[in-house]
């Protein structure tokens, strides 16, 4: 059975982890007692790559599939200790020299993997935290995923993720006892790589209500004026407005053509609302959209959006006649008027005969 002696060298990383750091100067003897056989030189080296779609819309909620591949190799391996054939132990120390080395070709295993994702600002949630990786190994392919979402009011752009990845890895070995019961002295390092995970906010309409105003009273029928402005970063065309139908109102046509609306421009569109009698005079709530077709020509339709429509009481009789009093006063003479021509006209005829 082998007995193993770890010595594990930490160096400063960022204040992502809190690592202990061990002093390189305190050697235990166990590993100075220890024989090298040989040097070999080799690292871990991670190179990782997001997989699939890198174009996200605001809102969205997505999974980052990242795989990490270890590029790392072994670039010599040196003897360090001369093995004379006439030594009488030089059978043990050849087995120990192969022991060794078959540990020191593993240098270039990343051992004990952690991974973090950082937003670095980017209007991006990460849900997930550290992914943990027991090893990767030279030439292999590991994968990591990590939950996100994307902020509502994203602004579309290019954004840079900072993928954090810290690992183990074997700095030296040395062995010592027998071929039967060698004792491995590992000397091992925690390293840090940080790299860069490129995504792409999509340029999209993105629509607001600016204004709203009516002119809506019980038992009457007005208008209903709302003024939608683009507040997103692409060129809508063939947009409709619309409005949802609910008591105590009845559009006549429930929805407004608008057209074209570049980001940053707004346009103002008028439904024609009649007014239940028996409507409650207060402000009600009218959900309302758009739907239009993006720079691909897709036909898509915007979150809805909730107004607020004001109906004051309607008019007494007696004022709307009064409001109508000169239409009244012309239709009185007008009628008069022509009953008047029609009396003269029936006299000229009772003349003739």
């Amino acid at each position: 059975m082998r007995n193993f002696t770890v010595i594990t060298i930490f160096i400063a990383t960022t204040l992502v982890w809190t690592v202990s750091i061990a002093n390189c100067e305190d050697i235990p003897e166990s590993y100075t007692r220890s024989t090298n056989y040989y040097d070999v030189t080799g690292d871990p080296y991670i190179v990782a790559t997001l997989v699939g779609d890198d174009e996200f819309k605001r809102g969205e909620d997505a999974i980052l599939v990242i795989t990490l591949q270890n590029y790392g190799a072994i670039h010599r391996i040196k003897g360090d200790k001369y093995l004379d054939p006439g030594d009488s132990d030089y059978d043990d120390e050849k087995k120990l020299a192969a022991i060794e080395l078959g540990v020191e070709v593993e240098k270039s295993t990343a051992d004990r993997v952690d991974v973090v994702l950082f937003a670095d600002g980017a209007p991006i949630d990460v849900k997930v935290g550290m992914q943990g990786i027991e090893s990767i190994e030279a030439g292999k392919i590991k994968t990591v995923r990590f939950s996100v979402h994307i902020d509502d009011n994203a602004p579309a752009g290019i954004y840079q993720l900072r993928l954090v990845m810290r690992y183990d890895h074997i700095r030296d070995v040395q062995v010592s006892g027998t071929p039967d019961l060698p004792d491995i002295n590992y000397w091992k390092e925690t390293k840090q790589q940080n790299q860069t995970i490129t995504i792409v906010i999509e340029k999209e309409p993105d629509f607001e209500v600016t204004h709203v105003s009516s002119s809506l009273q019980v038992g009457e029928t007005g208008f209903l004026n709302i003024t939608y402005r683009n507040t997103g970063e692409e060129t809508m065309t063939d947009a409709v407005a619309r409005i949802s139908d609910m008591l105590p109102f009845t559009a006549k046509r429930n929805q407004a053509h608008i057209g074209t609306l570049a980001p940053g421009e707004a346009a103002t569109t008028s439904f024609s609302i009649s007014v239940g009698r028996d409507a409650v005079p207060k402000t009600y709530s009218i959900g309302t959209g758009i739907r239009f077709k993006d720079a691909d020509g897709d036909i898509r339709i915007s979150d809805p959006m909730q107004i607020g429509a004001m109906v004051t009481p309607g008019a007494p009789f007696g004022e709307k006649l009064w409001a109508m009093r000169w239409w009244v006063l012309a239709a009185v003479l007008l009628l008069v008027v022509f009953l008047g021509l029609r009396a003269q006209g029936g006299r000229s005829r009772k003349s003739i005969l």
